[in-house]
């Protein structure tokens, strides 16, 4: 039996822990990758946007800058397929062809951060003083937007953690899981600095420095990571997953495993009675797909022995 299920795109409002003390709120929906805010109008304004869109593509700050990246932006007028000029309360909106810029990048072979992203949640577990709650949330979504990484913003109550108190990696791991998210970044008070740690469920990446330096580390890793999973050989690899008995169950596995970063195409091998054996073709074949599922929340590895990895659907 082979059914093959073709990847469909989706926008990972998946990602970093990032511990805010404000009250939760709810996922912000991620923009699209082409839309952005600028400040200036006319031919300044299309540069301004081909800069934020670029950075956004490549997952790299400096792509703004990018030598190499000159003639895209001098032709930025090129890519433009909306302007919606300011109005009394909001400056101007220009939509960009994103799916036209990223072929130009690849033409000019430069690396791309896959559109499928890391939902990122995140919890301040003590701020630096005198830091106002309001100001450093729409600090650290406005980074994350410019920086195209999705950001879920949540209270360390509402992430089931304690503010002030040390939180270890499978702490904030669990807390992101529970939110519905892939990573945890934690925000805490370092003198009059902050210090943001990011758990990838690899190994705490830290970052000191303002209050949007956590955005700014965590988009620089995970772009990296995902550049270099990318580029890995693409090999099918086989997995079992248990407590599948349902087409919805069968519905919620493929949805999940055409999520994963880099993964072209996944079908089902054969059919158990409360399970499945599927076939995923993904970078890194084996290893790729064991690290990346390390962090689901709905496919938990089974810890016991065998020859075929087994994965157990949570509900």
């Amino acid at each position: 039996m082979s059914i093959l299920f073709r990847r469909r795109p989706r926008a990972w409002l998946a990602g970093v822990a990032l511990l805010v003390c404000a009250a939760s709120v709810p996922a912000a929906q991620p923009a699209a990758i082409g839309e952005v805010t600028v400040q200036s109008t006319g031919e300044a304004g299309f540069a301004e946007a081909m800069r934020i869109v670029l950075v956004r593509l490549t997952g790299r700050r400096a792509a703004a800058t990018d030598p190499a990246l000159a003639p895209l932006v001098r032709d930025a007028r090129r890519y433009v397929q909306i302007v919606r000029p300011a109005t009394g309360s909001s400056a101007p909106r220009i939509t960009l062809d994103a799916a036209a810029i990223e072929r130009s990048l690849l033409a000019l072979e430069q690396p791309l951060w896959a559109r499928e992203r890391p939902l990122v949640l995140g919890v301040i577990a003590t701020a630096p003083a005198g830091a106002d709650a309001a100001a450093t949330r729409t600090a650290l979504e406005n980074a994350a937007l410019e920086r195209g990484l999705p950001l879920r913003l949540m209270s360390a109550s509402s992430a089931g953690l304690t503010a002030g108190s040390a939180v270890d990696a499978s702490a904030a791991l669990a807390a992101a899981r529970r939110a519905g998210a892939d990573v945890a970044l934690l925000g805490e008070a370092d003198g009059a600095d902050w210090q943001w740690t990011l758990f990838d469920g690899v190994a705490p990446a830290v970052f000191t420095g303002g209050v949007t330096a956590g955005i700014e580390g965590a988009a620089d890793t995970l772009a990296i990571g995902a550049q270099a999973a990318i580029a890995q050989v693409v090999e099918t690899t086989t997995l079992r997953v248990v407590g599948v008995a349902t087409l919805q169950d069968y519905a919620d596995v493929q949805r999940v495993l055409a999520g994963l970063l880099g993964v072209r195409a996944v079908g089902v091998r054969a059919v158990e009675s409360d399970a499945a054996l599927f076939e995923v073709q993904l970078p890194g074949g084996a290893q790729g797909l064991q690290s990346a599922l390390a962090g689901s929340a709905r496919l938990r590895r089974d810890a016991a022995a065998s020859a075929t990895p087994t994965y157990r659907l949570q509900r």
